[in-house]
């Protein structure tokens, strides 16, 4: 008996197993996924005959089966340090290969830093783009705004000045001034 294998859609993985066979011998057909894409299930005429990429069964007449793929789907996640600096888009469900864009944006009083992925720097830059191959997560990492405060005493040396300096975004300054006598 005649076994055949085919892939749909063509060029989303290999198949091994099909050929000529002796009634009454056990056949297995394997289904490889090519890169980006996963196993889904053989059909025979339109109807599934099994789930598993690796099809055995008994040959008792010709068979026409079908291994079916389907690209891959990955979920991108985005995290925000510290919580409440920005906000990011972009995240979602992606298709294997397809382009995703990640944009920060920052909240009053916070500036980007960085994205990370494992704690390690993937891009400086608020904007990041790349090619969908896996799932991923990616902190978007802002940085809490810095003000320099500073104060002179006129005329000069007429008094001290304490409290100038640098403060974070919404931080209380406090200036004093004590009078030379």
């Amino acid at each position: 008996y005649n076994i055949s294998a085919s892939v749909n859609p063509s060029n989303s993985g290999t198949v091994t197993g099909a050929g000529e066979y002796q009634g009454g011998t056990e056949v297995t057909l394997t289904a490889t996924a090519n890169e980006g894409y996963g196993f889904v299930n053989w059909t025979e005429d339109g109807d599934i005959v099994s789930s598993s990429s690796n099809y055995s069964f008994i040959v008792n007449s010709d068979r026409d089966l079908v291994a079916n793929f389907a690209i891959e789907r990955y979920v991108i996640s985005t995290i925000v340090l510290p919580v409440g600096a920005g906000n990011t888009t972009g995240d979602g469900v992606y298709s294997y290969g397809e382009t995703a864009t990640l944009i920060a944006i920052e909240n009053d009083g916070y500036e980007f830093v960085n994205w990370t992925e494992d704690e390690d720097v993937v891009s400086v830059n608020p904007t990041y783009t790349f090619t969908v191959t896996s799932n991923r997560t990616l902190v978007a990492n802002f940085e809490t705004m810095q003000y320099e405060i500073s104060a002179v005493v006129m005329p000069n040396g007429a008094g001290e000045i304490s409290g100038a300096g640098y403060y974070d975004y919404g931080a209380l300054a406090t200036i004093s001034v004590v009078g030379n006598n």
